[in-house]
């Protein structure tokens, strides 16, 4: 079996690189989720250990750095006076259980931690993450949706605004950031100890931020790809995420790959499609969730014995 885990770039309303790897190497079970971000991720994680075995794998899609997830509880939200931020939802968050308004959500556009704390934090949770799978001892495999030094933080005011669908290339003043985060001891040390042999794209130098890419990257270094797009959603299509699966994680020639005339078809399908809007529940919806549209899941499944 292998356990996929992402945001909206492993799990979306058309096939992403996790269908794919359904396809040609499945069956996958896909813990992701749209708007997760990489706390979601670590903890999905720990929520599905006990059903991993060690002959399983596990591929994990890092989203971008400024997704935290805070923990938090009525109290500090009364405290705040900011019960209007969390969605209509009785009280339930990300894995709340015991109380109302006891669980995980996304940080309050107030009460944002700098750029530099959610670059170190995701540092911390891929290191963690990999102690963890290594105790446990199954093989894995680790991605990202963007360079982890790129500043994905969107825009609050005066009105919300996402910035990370324009975000292609890591600037020369995020690189500088980066790599002055990089030149602090304790980061230094940490990631030295990530073992990046597990990442399909291998920083060339540890100290350099523009040497960490990710699918983004990916996706914008081919007009083939950018060619394909949707009306209105920026999330990469179908091709796109075939060609990524098959040439970063199977490490075949995607070109010539059984499916890609079916990805190209997909991607021609997709580009017009109706994406529904997010509802109340789909902020804190649970990983197990389905999205993809059911065009795309009936050609999927017929994938699979074609």
């Amino acid at each position: 079996m292998i356990y996929t885990f992402g945001c909206s770039v492993a799990k979306w309303y058309w096939p992403t690189w996790s269908d794919w790897i359904d396809v040609y190497r499945g069956p996958v079970i896909n813990s992701a989720f749209k708007g997760y971000c990489n706390d979601n991720i670590y903890w999905e994680l720990i929520n599905k250990l006990d059903q991993i075995n060690k002959d399983d794998q596990v591929i994990i899609m890092w989203t971008q750095s400024h997704r935290l997830g805070v923990w938090y509880d009525k109290n500090w939200i009364d405290q705040k006076d900011v019960l209007g931020f969390f969605p209509d939802t009785d009280g339930k968050l990300w894995y709340s259980e015991s109380a109302p308004y006891i669980g995980m959500y996304r940080t309050h556009p107030d009460y944002q931690l700098s750029l530099t704390h959610m670059i170190i934090s995701k540092l911390q949770l891929i290191y963690n993450t990999q102690l963890l799978l290594d105790t446990h001892g199954c093989d894995y495999t680790m991605l990202s949706v963007h360079n982890n030094f790129v500043d994905c933080r969107p825009i609050h005011t005066p009105a919300f605004k996402v910035t990370w669908d324009k975000k292609g290339f890591i600037t020369e003043k995020e690189r500088e950031l980066g790599n002055a985060i990089l030149k602090l001891q304790p980061v230094k040390n940490l990631v030295t100890r990530i073992n990046w042999n597990k990442f399909v794209d291998q920083p060339k130098n540890l100290y350099d931020a523009a040497s960490y890419t990710g699918m983004w990257e990916y996706y914008f270094n081919k007009k083939e790809y950018l060619i394909y797009s949707h009306d209105n959603d920026p999330h990469p299509m179908p091709l796109t995420h075939h060609d990524y699966a098959v040439e970063k994680i199977l490490k075949q020639d995607p070109k010539k790959a059984k499916y890609r005339k079916f990805a190209e078809e997909f991607s021609k399908q997709a580009m017009s499609m109706h994406i529904p809007e997010f509802t109340q529940f789909d902020f804190v919806a649970p990983s197990d969730t389905p999205l993809l549209d059911k065009r795309f899941s009936e050609q999927i499944n017929e994938l699979r014995n074609y």
